[in-house]
């Protein structure tokens, strides 16, 4: 590889030195014409002044000065002849794939005790991806005729959003104007919010610890992000750093506009309740002085929380006409299937006609990104949610129960080891603590090393309990320690 950017770099030479060396025959003769002129003109005044062949030869100078930053910026890997300035064309690499496969290249090269707990997919006690029966019944009986033809709106079936969004308001909970558009998963749903409320340049506040994704939609739409902290020192949840953020944001930018994962929270289990929520919604209130804010709500797990995970959504009556709620809803999660692409973007507000806007500029936005979201999926939603939802909810509580299950024996053998963790509450994932940077990066590769593959996030490392099996879940914290311990030496 370096032999090559050797040879790269010597090519690149030899393009600007034979352009230069082309421009100077062109420039020498055109010095040398315009001495000639000076030997023959025969009026006192010359033509062509001494200083004009001065200001030649300091041209060619400066187009040496400007070929060579043209040299530099072509070789300068911030830079590429046909992306745009904000284009990152670094290789890409996804966390969780890459360390899916190395798991599986350990597991095929004959490695015993072999733990993938990066994977965020529910998985069954054989290590199979689940698949509700009662959801792919529904969409097998779907005619191909269905499944082949485009939605019937670029916002989604009207069906399927009026389905999505009384699911969400199963407790007739929410008093606000809503508006519901279909979107590729709950990435899409994301994408929507982030590309229509904020300005290039705009600051977007994130959790520290969170899904990576966040971050590169972020990156893409040229947007800064700044991070909030869920716990305090004593890892209890403490809302105390998002509100100084979100304060110093709303003065500086004259909006707010925040990221909040819950319940569920990936990475760290966390759920806030519906006490959190109101002191974040009188909060969020009093700041609305400096201008509006606009609220994220990221549900992608929450229809595997314990208890039932949508109470909270009452508090959000008490925001004032200021405050614009997103709700991220995620099929993936909920019907289990996440390679169907569907989702939705439940937009709320006292404000009608805020809510009409981004509705139309969230319409906008579908069609220029995806154009329309899986059509025959969105039809098995609705006939799940409409004839099947009894069964569904039965079959879909035995992976709750089966997750919570996982969950009780890791959480009781963490505690036994010490191991630190985040205050889990419920869902998919649990996260062990590291806050100190080198820390975290030696741990993890120790992780690798001992073939125990978890995904790196930003102060710790997550284990997927929907993946593992209880006997993994009983194994892995006594695991997790030791190797923990090893690397602090």
């Amino acid at each position: 590889m370096e032999k090559e950017n050797i040879r790269k770099e010597i090519e690149a030479i030899d393009d600007m030195l034979s352009d230069l060396f082309e421009k100077r025959i062109v420039l020498a003769k055109k010095e040398k014409d315009l001495n000639e002129q000076e030997k023959f003109v025969l009026t006192t005044e010359k033509e062509i002044k001494q200083q004009d062949i001065s200001l030649i030869k300091k041209q060619f100078a400066n187009q040496l000065d400007d070929l060579s930053d043209a040299f530099v910026n072509r070789t300068n890997d911030n830079n590429d002849l046909f992306l745009n300035d904000n284009a990152d064309f670094s290789t890409f690499k996804d966390s969780v794939f890459e360390l899916r496969t190395l798991a599986k290249k350990a597991i095929d090269a004959g490695h015993s005790n072999v733990i993938n707990a990066t994977i965020g997919s529910l998985f069954d006690e054989n290590k199979k991806i689940v698949a509700l029966n009662t959801v792919y019944d529904c969409y097998n009986a779907i005619a191909n005729s269905t499944k082949a033809a485009y939605a019937k709106a670029i916002t989604g079936n009207e069906d399927f959003t009026e389905a999505i969004f009384n699911w969400v308001n199963q407790n007739n909970n929410i008093n606000l104007h809503h508006k519901t558009v279909a979107a590729a998963g709950g990435t899409g749903a994301l994408v929507l919010a982030f590309n229509n409320f904020l300005n290039p340049n705009d600051t977007v506040l994130l959790p520290q610890t969170s899904w990576g994704t966040y971050k590169v939609i972020a990156k893409n739409l040229n947007l800064k992000c700044d991070f909030y902290k869920l716990t305090a020192e004593d890892n209890n949840v403490d809302l105390q750093d998002l509100m100084l953020k979100a304060l110093r944001i709303i003065r500086k930018q004259g909006k707010l506009f925040v990221v909040i994962n819950d319940p569920c929270q990936n990475p760290t289990g966390i759920s806030l309740g519906s006490e959190n929520w109101k002191l974040l919604i009188k909060y969020f209130n009093k700041i609305t002085e400096y201008g509006p804010v606009v609220i994220v709500n990221d549900i992608a797990y929450i229809d595997y929380c314990y208890k039932n995970g949508y109470e909270y959504l009452q508090c959000f009556n008490e925001a004032n006409e200021k405050i614009m709620f997103n709700i991220a809803y995620s099929c993936s999660k909920t019907f289990t299937a996440y390679g169907m692409r569907v989702g939705a973007n439940i937009i709320l507000s006292k404000n009608k006609q805020a809510v009409e806007n981004a509705f139309n500029a969230f319409t906008r936005s579908c069609r220029a990104y995806w154009s329309n979201v899986n059509h025959g999926f969105m039809e098995a939603v609705v006939k799940v949610l409409k004839e099947n939802k009894e069964q569904f909810l039965t079959e879909k509580q035995q992976y709750i129960n089966l997750i919570k299950e996982r969950s009780e024996i890791f959480l009781s053998k963490a505690k036994e080891v010490d191991l630190p963790l985040y205050p889990y509450t419920e869902g998919f994932f649990a996260t062990v603590k590291v806050e100190d940077d080198n820390l975290l990066n030696k741990f993890h590769n120790n992780l690798i090393a001992n073939d125990i593959f978890a995904v790196k996030f930003d102060k710790g490392v997550r284990i997927s309990l929907c993946a593992i099996t209880k006997e993994e879940a009983n194994l892995l914290p006594k695991q997790l320690k030791e190797v923990l311990e090893a690397s602090k030496q």
